[in-house]
């Protein structure tokens, strides 16, 4: 999406290659299986515009040799994002968050620009208590290997469909951002900065085919202030009466709100 609509430099980094399971939900065809994600997306890139620039980094994010204008968090992996964040608000660069909810049928999206909005700390500790994510089953690995990262979800089934419509909603908020004097640009609010995309969940109080928009507030140990998220009306009320609670009642009380997948 980003190389057809003009975008001339890109920075890719993912840990992980290919594999035969990926290719239903993933844009690299079945001849790059075996090939590191970012090599793969790096020759589509090359083959839609030869003047890219495009660097493909096959490991972990840590830290970028050249500040961007946007980093895009498009990760499984809880301290992946959590690395992201950090160096958002470290480097003052707007993110963008991009993820889905069970078999992509739910796709959240969250932005931050750091100093205008709340990060990604402020809903993640929310998030945690509203939406079901998958167990993470237990690997031996994490005690043999040093770089084992125990806080990924374990992949899903999800239609591509499903993923592109997600990924669509994404992008429009990162040309927005990239792009502040377009009329895109109006799109971007930074008190409802979470967008949750109800695709195919048609038992959730998300209406079907449509967008909600979530208002977070800074709340994490970072930002230091009151959370306040709303996403419907229940979930407001919900989230007032949290936040004014002690810790030990809070921890009681989230024990009660409805799961959205």
């Amino acid at each position: 999406m980003a190389s057809k609509s003009g975008v001339g430099r890109f920075t890719l980094i993912d840990p992980d290659v290919l594999s035969l399971e990926n290719v239903g939900r993933h844009m690299l065809a079945r001849r790059y299986v075996g090939t590191p994600k970012v090599e793969g997306l790096k020759a589509e890139i090359l083959e839609l515009n030869p003047q890219a620039e495009v660097e493909a980094v096959f490991g972990k994010f840590h830290d970028l040799p050249q500040k961007p204008d946007l980093l895009i968090a498009g990760t499984d992996s809880f301290t992946c994002e959590a690395e992201v964040n950090s160096y958002s608000l470290n480097a003052y660069v707007p993110a963008v968050y991009c993820g889905c909810w069970g078999e992509a049928s739910v796709g959240e999206v969250l932005y931050v620009v750091p100093g205008k909005t709340a990060c990604y700390q402020c809903y993640a500790g929310f998030r945690e208590t509203t939406v079901q994510v998958p167990e993470i089953p237990a690997d031996i690995r994490k005690y043999a290997e040093p770089d084992f990262d125990a806080t990924k979800v374990p992949g899903q089934a999800g239609l591509w469909a499903n993923i592109l419509m997600i990924a669509g909603l994404g992008f429009q908020i990162a040309l927005a951002l990239l792009d502040a004097e377009s009329d895109r640009s109006q799109v971007i609010d930074y008190e409802r900065t979470l967008l949750l995309f109800n695709i195919s969940n048609y038992g959730s109080p998300l209406q079907p085919l449509a967008v909600t928009f979530g208002k977070v507030k800074r709340g994490c140990n970072i930002c230091r202030e009151t959370v306040e998220l709303h996403t419907s009306s229940t979930l407001a009320a919900l989230a007032d009466t949290i936040a004014a609670m002690v810790p030990e009642q809070q921890e009681r009380a989230t024990a009660g709100i409805p799961l959205l997948e």
